[in-house]
């Protein structure tokens, strides 16, 4: 799938997008929003038996033994608690201090913390697709994209985000099979 399919200016322009989300939703909301950690853990990757390498879960970047590997759930809170977007952060924890602590940090969202910013942040898109927004009816749909970021010489992190269907419009293009009319 891809940014274009999309009917609605701001979702492709979302999708396309290579930098902050978060600048983006705010403009958009004109308000600040704010960050709400929902679930996050930090662990050791266990050292792999007879030299294999760990497994992980599709698309993450594979945890190295013994180094410190991040899972985190967010969410981006908007006026009247109002949830804007659901995030996964995932990937070997930053070396640099500064790094780890915005890839771990409950107050700033990590898209627009003053370190990833000066780390020069780069964003390689996986996919875009639609997905069920939580708590919803079965037929609405959010739109979900992914990315790596890279934060200068660290491990790029494995990124989602899935954005509520109020915020952002998941309605697509009808799309229309080429061939004779009759």
């Amino acid at each position: 799938m891809s940014a274009e399919e999309f009917t609605d200016v701001f979702t492709r322009r979302l999708l396309r997008l290579t930098g902050p989300t978060t600048e983006l939703l705010q403009e958009r909301l004109r308000c600040t929003l704010r960050l709400r950690v929902t679930a996050q853990r930090v662990a050791v990757a266990p050292r792999p038996p007879s030299g294999a390498a760990p497994c992980a879960p599709r698309r993450l970047p594979e945890p190295h033994a013994n180094e410190p590997y991040v899972i985190r759930r967010s969410e981006l809170i908007g006026p009247r608690g109002l949830v804007v977007s659901r995030n996964l952060v995932a990937g070997r924890l930053p070396g640099d201090p500064r790094l780890a602590g915005a890839v771990t940090g409950r107050i700033v969202p990590l898209g627009i913390s003053a370190a990833v910013q000066r780390a020069a942040p780069r964003r390689v898109p996986l996919d875009i697709a639609l997905a069920p927004w939580p708590g919803s009816s079965p037929t609405a749909f959010s739109v979900r994209r992914s990315y790596l970021l890279s934060l200068v010489d660290e491990a790029p992190l494995y990124i989602e985000e899935l954005f509520n269907p109020a915020v952002v419009s998941s309605a697509r293009t009808v799309r229309v099979p080429l061939g004779c009319a009759s």
